[in-house]
């Protein structure tokens, strides 16, 4: 199989045939990052349950949304073991505990964002404290939050959110910032 193909590019200084690849191949096995290779689920830092979102900052730190944990779990670059960031473990509506997490992003200043889907509230975790997260108070006419899948930080700090309940995506400017 031939994997490659001719395209022309025209530009300032020239005329240039350039073959490009078409097809590729991964390492079918990949690297297991976080979690059992074997797959088994668990409950301690080395393991996950049921995870079913991710976030990456700037120094390659992934932060892992573990669900059924109730749980976010930080992986440093190179190593197995998660840091606690976020949750207790077990399933709660206090402002230490979260329930079903769907989603997780890192702020500007550094606070673990999450969507606690079950609680149906955004709750912010300052870097380093996950003795106590906080429900974020908006500056919107509507502040009924449903089932939220997935929420994203703009540059600007407000916050997007999907609803899967309420059918739609909102913006949240979050009050003083977070």
């Amino acid at each position: 199989m031939k994997c490659s193909r001719p395209f022309v590019v025209i530009a300032p200084t020239g005329i240039y045939a350039l073959q490009t690849p078409t097809c590729a191949t991964c390492n079918p096995s990949g690297i297991t990052v976080a979690g059992k290779a074997s797959g088994v689920a668990g409950s301690d830092l080395r393991s996950l349950r049921y995870p079913v979102s991710i976030f990456i900052d700037n120094n390659d730190t992934l932060y892992v949304v573990d669900r059924d944990n109730h749980r976010i779990v930080k992986y440093f670059v190179n190593t197995s073991t998660g840091v606690l960031v976020a949750g207790t473990g077990t399933p709660g509506s206090t402002a230490s505990e979260l329930s079903s997490p769907k989603d997780v992003a890192i702020d500007q200043y550094g606070a673990v964002i999450v969507a606690d889907s079950n609680n149906y509230r955004i709750q912010s975790f300052l870097s380093g404290i996950i003795t106590s997260g906080s429900t974020l108070p908006f500056n919107s006419l509507s502040n009924v939050l449903g089932q939220m899948r997935d929420l994203r930080i703009n540059v600007n700090n407000e916050i997007y959110v999907t609803d899967s309940n309420q059918r739609q995506v909102t913006k949240y400017f979050p009050f003083n910032g977070i």
